[in-house]
């Protein structure tokens, strides 16, 4: 565990501090378009980029689906404005959270502590009496507020908060979120999970739940956390500008060659250019060499 926290840190150090905005609206749809997949969301990431950024809450999928890209995002864009703020009650932060995140979705119960008692499908864990929850959630909250804030408080906040299971539903987008809101307090990046790790993911909280595996709950979600700030390096780390080779993404690259994102996504369509690379998670990577090929086929 040790080891992956000093990783961790060094990777942290290799983010350009430049590259923040640009990465903070790329999480915007990802950690969106992730979390919620998590849930069951049927949204693709081109959907969920589309509702968030371009108002689109209309389609073939259901309307909740819709509604839940949009409110994840607005829930985001309100720990990022929270993150210097000195103080605050994380126990007012949690609840703000699954109140936008519920928001035209369940009104009746966004905000608020269960009155009833749940279960956690696939799972033999007897979740907390719904009377309990109120100073469950308190006596969890006050100790956070007590608490630097750092990688191991974000990843214990996350699990207690699902392990408490205050909200009839919303507890695990509100636990990613209240996690990666405390990473980024702490001048962390936040964790992706991706789609992909759902089983993996849900397998490290139960495990820890039935068996008090703490060590596997904690090696799991640290080495999340690493790859997601490989993703970073790779994706917004320091680059030499003297390099050619360097790679950027394709907000990036459409903003090198000063076109919109869309003129980029036209051409690869029409296959007239293609990305250099991809990160392992599936994201298009492009080099500077790619300029002049883009530009040729740009009408005069």
């Amino acid at each position: 565990m040790h080891k992956l926290l000093k990783q961790i840190q060094e990777l942290r150090l290799r983010i350009s501090p430049g590259s923040l905005d640009v990465i903070l609206k790329w999480l915007r749809v990802e950690l969106t378009y992730t979390s919620n997949n998590i849930e069951g969301n049927t949204l693709t990431r081109k959907e969920t980029a589309l509702t968030i950024e371009e108002g689109i809450t209309s389609g073939s999928k259901p309307i909740k689906d819709y509604l839940e890209a949009k409110n994840h995002a607005e829930a985001f864009d309100h720990v990022v404005s929270l993150i210097k703020q000195e103080k605050i009650s994380y126990e007012d932060v949690t609840l703000k959270i699954h109140s936008m995140i519920l928001n035209g979705i369940d009104d009746g119960n966004r905000g608020r502590y269960r009155s009833v008692r749940v279960r956690i499908a696939g799972s033999d864990v007897v979740l907390p009496n719904p009377l309990e929850v109120p100073d469950l959630m308190r006596n969890f909250t006050e100790k956070l507020d007590k608490k630097p804030d750092g990688v191991l408080k974000a990843l214990e906040a996350h699990y207690k908060l699902v392990e408490i299971h205050p909200f009839t539903d919303g507890n695990g987008r509100t636990a990613r979120l209240l996690m990666n809101f405390i990473l980024l307090r702490a001048g962390y990046l936040p964790m992706v999970i991706a789609p992909i790790e759902r089983k993996r993911y849900i397998a490290s909280i139960n495990s820890r739940n039935a068996k008090n595996n703490l060590l596997g709950y904690y090696d799991y979600m640290l080495r999340m956390l690493k790859k997601s700030l490989d993703m970073y390096v790779k994706l917004f780390g320091e680059h030499d500008t003297a390099d050619d080779q360097s790679l950027m993404t394709i907000g990036e690259f459409a903003k090198y060659c000063n076109v919109p994102r869309s003129t980029v996504r036209y051409y690869l369509r029409v296959k007239k250019i293609e990305p250099a690379s991809y990160t392992n998670s599936g994201y298009m990577l492009f080099s500077k060499k790619q300029t002049e090929l883009l530009k040729k086929n740009l009408p005069e």
